[in-house]
């Protein structure tokens, strides 16, 4: 299954990039706006920075390993950058891992894989 590593990000010229670093083969995804955040499972609505909202889907992927303990941390981190404003892992259930970013207004965004060990899927927002 493949395990969340770390999630890392930065601001480089005219756009914000996130990247999720995965141990073993890189996970399927979806990526896409959403008018709110809400936690897998309870449907509890998520606070976070941001005016606006991407929604990352990886499956199967988690971010705790095979004990149950976590393997990412934070789950939840604000960002100063000017476009992404921050991210909060939502949901890491039954072999589906989701993540939401906070941006502060909808901007193009594409997404990206760099095969590796570990393998990396990135977003680049435009800022």
């Amino acid at each position: 299954m493949p395990t969340l590593l770390r999630i890392r990000s930065a601001t480089h010229a005219g756009y914000d990039r996130i990247t999720f670093d995965f141990v073993g083969a890189l996970p399927g995804y979806e990526v896409r706006y959403v008018d709110k955040v809400v936690e897998d499972g309870s449907g509890r609505t998520v606070t976070m920075p941001g005016r606006r909202y991407v929604q990352i889907r990886f499956e199967p992927a988690q971010a705790h390993s095979d004990s149950g303990d976590t393997a990412v941390t934070p789950r939840r981190m604000p960002l100063g950058y000017p476009m992404l404003r921050g991210y909060v892992i939502n949901g890491d259930f039954e072999a589906v891992l989701s993540v939401a970013l906070g941006l502060d207004d909808v901007v193009a965004f594409r997404v990206g894989e760099i095969p590796g060990t570990p393998g990396r899927i990135y977003v680049d927002v435009a800022a």
